[in-house]
């Protein structure tokens, strides 16, 4: 490598560290879809059936890369097409809120992760439509990585160590490892020398397959998809912890979606994995087809956040 071409790789690597440590969400930045400063303001009451408004789909930063974006939008459209209601994807920066906002009535549908849902399922406004399944099964776990050539070997050794935390409502990027704290008596705030929030799986992977951190707790969709994609990214980390299993996170609907479109976006889900056109976006999210609910896959999520307030 010419010394031109060196100086070029330093310096991405440093403006990607500093990214991950001011949690750059996703690096997304300016798309049509996008908007991460402004708030969606609930639609009015009025004479106007909210069904025949737009199909608003919220997801967060926090799931996939800039490059996924672009499946979200054809599964949106997809839903969109089979109530017959123009679509608008909404992209915010935290799960709290996509969460805040279906509730609020500034969303219909919303891509929720596995930990944002445990947090929220209680409230009778959301109902979970379908979730995912992934290599055959219809849960994940998450791992905790830390730098290949480290000497990390397990939980206890990352003491006063730095760690990437992905978002306070995600399981696999936060509830599981502060779980496994919890039960040697500590929080990260006694246990590491520091933590910070990237609220990007993406990000927090790549800060330590870069060594700005030394650990982070990820899910494993963005570990497979290295290993696909990005195969010296995968090289670079190795797993020393892995999380119980739990449901992968679902589609839910709001309280601004009747039960008859309920119903019609539940059966587009679960049938999308039959139509020809929606294979790239499934593939490209690693999804082998939408499922029909299983609540109790997320009751190992639910039974760590009640030891947590049993704690407080």
């Amino acid at each position: 490598m010419d010394r031109k071409a060196l100086r070029f790789v330093c310096l991405l690597t440093i403006v990607m560290a500093i990214c991950g440590l001011m949690g750059c969400g996703s690096f997304l930045s300016k798309s049509k879809y996008l908007d991460f400063k402004k708030v969606e303001t609930p639609p009015a009451i009025s004479a106007v059936n909210a069904d025949s408004q737009s199909l608003r789909v919220a997801i967060s930063s926090v799931l996939l890369p800039q490059e996924t974006v672009v499946y979200y939008r054809s599964i949106a459209n997809f839903l969109g097409w089979h109530v017959d209601r123009p679509v608008i994807l909404i992209q915010r920066k935290s799960y709290a809120e996509i969460a805040l906002l279906l509730l609020n009535g500034g969303a219909d549908i919303a891509f929720f992760s596995s930990g944002e849902y445990a947090n929220y399922s209680g409230f009778d406004e959301i109902e979970m439509l379908a979730s995912q399944q992934r290599m055959g099964q219809p849960y994940y776990q998450g791992y905790i990585v830390v730098s290949k050539d480290s000497e990390i070997r397990k939980i206890s050794d990352l003491k006063g160590k730095t760690v990437a935390f992905t978002d306070p409502l995600s399981y696999s990027g936060y509830t599981f490892l502060v779980h496994m704290l919890r039960q040697k008596n500590q929080t990260p705030e006694t246990f590491f020398g520091r933590y910070i929030y990237t609220y990007s799986h993406d990000n927090s992977f790549r800060a330590v397959a870069n060594k700005v951190v030394d650990a982070a707790p990820v899910t494993r969709l963005v570990y497979d998809r290295a290993k696909q994609k990005q195969p010296e990214l995968a090289e670079a980390v190795k797993i020393i912890a892995v999380s119980p299993a739990a449901g992968i996170g679902p589609v839910v609907a709001g309280k601004s979606v009747s039960q008859g479109q309920r119903e019609i976006l539940r059966k587009a889900l679960l049938t999308m994995h039959e139509s020809p056109q929606m294979t790239p976006a499934l593939q490209g999210l690693l999804i082998d087809r939408f499922v029909p609910p299983q609540p109790e896959l997320f009751e190992p999520i639910r039974r760590m956040l009640r030891e947590k307030r049993e704690q407080l």
